[in-house]
């Protein structure tokens, strides 16, 4: 399959996707049995479980094609998840513990298409997704349909496992250092051992060559009401990188690759807007560059914008693990009264 590069400014609807996500696996999520084994399986790996004659069909290529697409702001292309498949019959108890799991049944005995989402189902930590359709046409018409919220599944619970990670295993105390300097909780990752601050801005990293991995955090004033723009968010992260980030060579400094644009998509969280850019950053007057991802809210506590961004230097390795993994720590923001409305919920339980 042509992986071409597809990165164009867009909108998302995240939050859409976010609220039934939720809504439906916690009406059909599968109580949890304790003595179940732990999910199988590789970061982004998912398995599919389809009736071997449909695999070389339209409904084949269908989802096929959806989990092979490209991860946006990537400097080479990399699919969005590891296919592995398996017919009907082969899906037995040894490949029941797979940590994400699509099953589809095409069959007259359904009146129309749906989509079943669970947890646990076969072990603690899993994801499954079954998928039915009364013919193959309209399963794939479905799948176009409903292709954001089926990706959007695995990818937040991806993203959540990698949380429950990093919860475990931050550094608890650069995330102290951003909390007295900002006044707002974010993890940065464990393995990070260095860090600079300076003003409205904390760099922290891992610091090593071949496989280097940072997280900065900035903030500025809220005065503009085009700030969440890709715009108005890329010049400002030029501008922020340009004054605190520099490169090797005297007079060399980290900006945003305009080559292949970023992706912006549009946010809810907790009820407020939010921005989401993904893209390729550069060093300029030098050789270096990679991928980012950044997230930004308003703060509307202290009226101020606030970003936390990863981005990653890995020239010789495939990027899309490293980065997504670290983009989890991003979504573990909370702004001032929200931290404070969460451990008044947890005194009360």
């Amino acid at each position: 399959m042509n992986r071409s590069a597809r990165i164009s400014f867009k909108t998302g609807r995240l939050i859409l996707l976010t609220t039934l996500i939720l809504f439906v696996s916690c009406k059909d999520t599968t109580i949890r049995n304790p003595l179940a084994p732990s999910a199988v399986g590789t970061p982004w790996e998912v398995l599919v479980v389809l009736d071997k004659d449909y695999w070389n069909t339209a409904a084949g290529e269908s989802i096929f094609s959806l989990l092979d697409e490209d991860v946006p702001g990537l400097p080479q292309p990399e699919p969005r998840f590891v296919i592995s498949r398996c017919d009907d019959d082969e899906f037995t108890g040894i490949l029941k513990p797979v940590r994400n799991i699509i099953q589809i049944e095409i069959s007259n005995k359904y009146i129309e298409p749906k989509l079943h989402f669970s947890q646990d189902q076969w072990a603690s930590n899993q994801y499954v997704l079954k998928i039915v359709a009364p013919d193959e046409e309209l399963f794939v018409f479905f799948i176009e349909k409903n292709a954001e919220m089926i990706t959007g599944y695995f990818e937040l619970a991806e993203r959540e496992r990698a949380l429950q990670y990093i919860r475990k295993s931050h550094n608890r105390q650069f995330s102290e250092k951003i909390y007295q300097q900002f006044g707002f909780k974010v993890l940065v990752p464990g393995f990070m051992k260095l860090s600079k601050e300076a003003e409205n801005f904390f760099w922290a990293s891992n610091y090593q060559n071949k496989k280097r991995q940072d997280m900065v955090v900035y903030t500025y004033p809220y005065t503009d009401k085009n700030t969440f723009t890709p715009e108005y968010l890329n010049a400002k992260r030029d501008s922020v990188m340009k004054k605190n980030i520099p490169g090797g060579p005297a007079g060399s400094y980290m900006s945003t690759q305009t080559i292949d644009p970023p992706v912006f998509t549009s946010l809810n969280i907790k009820g407020k807007y939010a921005a989401e850019i993904r893209g390729l950053w550069e060093i300029k007057g030098d050789m270096m560059g990679g991928p980012f991802v950044s997230l930004t809210r308003l703060d509307e506590v202290n009226q101020r914008v606030v970003t936390v961004e990863v981005f990653v230097y890995a020239p010789e390795e495939n990027k899309r693990n490293i980065l997504r993994h670290n983009e989890a720590a991003l979504y573990s923001l909370e702004l001032p009264g929200e931290f404070e409305i969460e451990s008044e919920e947890q005194n009360k339980k």
